[in-house]
């Protein structure tokens, strides 16, 4: 059973995304946040298996709350999402210590396959 957090300030998404979720992991634990402050507080009150997080959010974007959790949680799988897709944000994303980076155009399609790939 995977325990996964869920970031974003859009609760369209953050179902979307738990439908895939639960589609292929149908065991998980699933919570869900709606900013980066949030996400920041459930992060470290609890132990999780994989986090995945906007970048762009109210309050605390992606990229700091990442910085954060990384102080804390060194190994822990954080996957963010964005709605930039070009290279220079993945790796912005991947520097600040992402374990994986999906433009959210495409993660219908490799969601599940990327999740796969970081926690192994």
């Amino acid at each position: 059973m995977l325990k996964i957090l869920i970031a974003d300030d859009h609760e369209l998404l953050r179902q979307h995304l738990k439908e895939i979720l639960l589609e292929e992991f149908p065991l998980s634990l699933i919570e869900e946040v709606e900013d980066g402050q949030e996400l920041l507080e459930k992060a470290m009150s609890d132990r999780w298996d994989l986090i995945i997080s906007d970048i762009s959010m109210p309050v605390m974007n992606g990229l700091e709350a990442l910085r954060q959790i990384r102080i804390h949680f060194p190994v822990l799988p954080v996957l963010l999402l964005s709605i930039f897709c070009d290279e220079q944000y993945a790796d912005t994303a991947l520097k600040a210590g992402a374990s994986g980076y999906i433009c959210k155009e495409r993660a219908q399609d490799e969601l599940v396959r990327t999740i796969q790939q970081i926690i192994v």
